[in-house]
């Protein structure tokens, strides 16, 4: 694979930033997703973001989709935080003449037979198209991403603290060479080599004094993605590492969390039994079975209701979830 190289002076460096943008982890997780051949994560949230893609946003999908390698500049964010309001705002602020030159140099690039008509429009349609785009990703990443974003947002910070961190004890340029395989800083050229298919070899791409934002994406990419549009701030995308998942260990973990006996007991109320039922199902006296209730009502695990001259023991959320987590199967009761 060849390699573009971003030739960094001092002023560079001081101005590399990242940025954990919603904007471009829409696009990204969205680009080729009716495909769903961007990894297992990638596929398990196309399974069930694609049910809530509203309608007036299928046009956009579309677009986004319109190559199989690149989407249109529009599209991809200047970088100016990570809210999406304030990423849309920027694109709102946008001269609406640039965003038609930006639509123009992706098709030639792209070089489409029928292009998506929507993106023809917003070549030509001026302030009121670029609305109608930043309503419609407003819509579409209300619908496929939002409930998820903050927990997406977590895993790409990871990257931001790895970028201090690195860069305390190798250098800005070293720690931005380290985030991805696809990278490494290159302190004789003063360079950052990037790792990119149809690139001529030896290309090499002067930031110029601009420094460089290195935007993390969660799934979607196979390699790392430049913007180095003039008009620009020069960006660039790359796949973030996955999460280093710490195993479960063997055994049983509810048990471990609040003793083998109350683990019995909460799973033998499973759908509600009295205090007596209890005690049979776990073979213990009554007593036994109250005290056992007793400590998991104390713990907001279950509710206990009169009904009658009995008290009928039934799990709470929390207590269900903590089962449904731990189920008897896994060395448990």
């Amino acid at each position: 694979m060849s390699a573009l190289l971003l030739g960094c002076e001092v002023e560079d460096l001081t101005r590399f930033r990242m940025s954990v943008s919603p904007l471009r982890n829409l696009v990204d997780a969205l680009h080729d997703g009716p495909r769903a051949d961007g990894g297992v994560a990638r596929a398990r949230w196309w399974a069930s973001a694609r049910r809530n893609i509203p309608a007036r946003a299928l046009p956009l999908v579309e677009m986004i989709n319109a190559h199989p390698r690149f989407v249109p500049l529009p599209l991809v964010p200047l970088g100016a935080g990570d809210r999406l309001d304030e990423e849309l705002d920027a694109l709102e602020a946008t001269a609406a003449e640039r965003i038609g030159v930006e639509v123009g140099l992706y098709l030639d690039r792209a070089g489409l037979a029928a292009p998506p008509g929507d993106l023809l429009r917003l070549q030509d349609g001026g302030r009121r198209e670029v609305q109608r785009l930043a309503s419609a990703l407003r819509a579409l990443f209300a619908a496929t991403m939002g409930d998820s974003w903050d927990t997406m947002r977590s895993l790409l910070r990871r990257d931001a603290a790895t970028l201090r961190e690195r860069a305390d004890r190798l250098g800005l340029g070293a720690a931005a060479g380290s985030l991805y395989d696809g990278m490494r800083w290159l302190g004789a050229e003063r360079a950052l080599e990037v790792r990119l298919a149809g690139f001529p070899a030896g290309a090499r791409f002067e930031l110029g004094g601009r420094g460089l934002v290195l935007m993390p994406s969660l799934f979607g990419l196979d390699q790392a993605l430049p913007v180095l549009d003039p008009l620009r701030q020069p960006t660039l995308c790359y796949p973030a590492r996955a999460p280093q998942v710490v195993p479960r260990q063997a055994g049983d973990g509810l048990g471990a969390l609040i003793g083998a006996g109350r683990a019995r007991a909460l799973r033998a109320i499973g759908g509600g039994c009295t205090t007596g039922e209890l005690a049979t199902r776990l073979g213990v006296t009554a007593p036994t079975a109250s005290q056992h209730a007793t400590a998991l009502r104390n713990a907001d695990l279950i509710v206990s209701v009169r009904e009658g001259q009995r008290v009928r023991h039934l799990l709470t959320d929390l207590g269900d979830a903590l089962v449904g987590a731990n189920p008897a199967g896994r060395g448990g009761f």
